[in-house]
């Protein structure tokens, strides 16, 4: 049985539904799906339900109170005005779920999964808290600075993480990770992710670019982002870029993670429509761009003039 964990508010559940319908449509198997949640209404709540009921799935609905994560920082910045405080809800997810569960496999709602992920979800994590894919950005140093731990770890993605549960609760991973915030209250940016690096900086299992492809990866110029101190590059990871530049072409996992994702204007990502297959399949499909005639014109001469900052992929219909 697949444990699925996602977290979402009534903002983001949209875009929560049409990420289990991507995941349902291509993993066939037993799974449970649990949403952690502030609340949504019952219309929004029910939707979720219809949807995963009807591929076969299990739904449990997990309601929490938030004031708890009022202590926690949420830094100010509109590259992530998008990110409310639900991004903290995964912190809870041994202590909110059976302690029969030992495993489960936490997935952002800015996600598109387009194969099977039976590979990832038998990945051995016995000797690990958390396996998940490292990003490759030139921002990565100054991060890993401000988290204070030693480079050679490298710095985590936390859309796509397989928790190790049983190690989580025997090492009061929940309580480390809410004293980290709050100890360091003013280095924090990236909410809960940093502190997951800053926490497990040594005890994340590294997976295969294939399973978290990030925006980012599909820049033409992914080969060219280096690692820097002081000028000088530490890191080259021109294996794993290598890698990235394999998958690309014809991804598992989408991850959305930068402004603007396929439903805002102006978001040029080559597989944005992967996001308007699966909505197709959900009550939400109405809920799309509304892109102004100026909008459609530029991007028509963007693409005479190849400026994109994208590779151009072709998909097979």
């Amino acid at each position: 049985m697949m444990n699925i964990v996602v977290a979402s508010d009534d903002n983001f559940v949209q875009h929560c539904t049409i990420m289990l319908t991507s995941l349902l449509e291509n993993n066939k198997d037993d799974i449970n799906i649990y949403l952690i949640t502030q609340g949504i209404s019952e219309v929004n709540n029910n939707i979720i339900n219809n949807i995963v009921t009807k591929y076969g799935a299990n739904y449990f609905y997990i309601c929490i109170n938030s004031n708890i994560f009022n202590e926690l920082p949420m830094p100010d910045l509109s590259a992530l005005s998008h990110i409310s405080i639900a991004t903290y809800f995964r912190l809870l997810i041994p202590t909110l779920l059976p302690i029969s569960i030992s495993k489960v496999l936490y997935l952002d709602c800015d996600i598109i999964v387009r194969k099977s992920i039976d590979e990832l979800w038998s990945t051995n994590i016995d000797n690990y808290a958390v396996a998940a894919v490292y990003q490759i950005a030139e921002w990565n140093i100054d991060a890993i600075n401000r988290l204070k731990y030693p480079f050679s770890y490298g710095y985590f993605n936390a859309g796509v993480l397989l928790m190790n549960l049983n190690y989580w609760r025997e090492n009061n991973v929940s309580e480390k990770l809410f004293k980290y915030l709050i100890d360091n209250k003013n280095n924090i940016i990236y909410h809960d992710q940093d502190a997951l690096n800053g926490v497990l900086f040594d005890k994340c299992f590294r997976l295969p670019c294939k399973w978290n492809l990030l925006t980012s990866y599909f820049r033409k110029d992914i080969l060219e982002i280096t690692e820097k101190v002081n000028g000088k590059i530490i890191e080259n990871n021109m294996d794993y870029k290598q890698q990235i530049v394999t998958e690309i072409i014809d991804p598992t996992v989408i991850h959305f993670v930068s402004k603007p994702k396929p439903w805002d204007k102006g978001c040029t990502h080559p597989f944005k429509f992967e996001y308007f297959k699966y909505a197709k399949l959900t009550p939400w499909y109405k809920f799309a761009v509304n892109e102004s005639i100026t909008f459609k014109v530029k991007q028509i001469i963007k693409k005479i003039l190849n400026k994109s900052p994208y590779f151009h992929i072709k998909l097979n219909k």
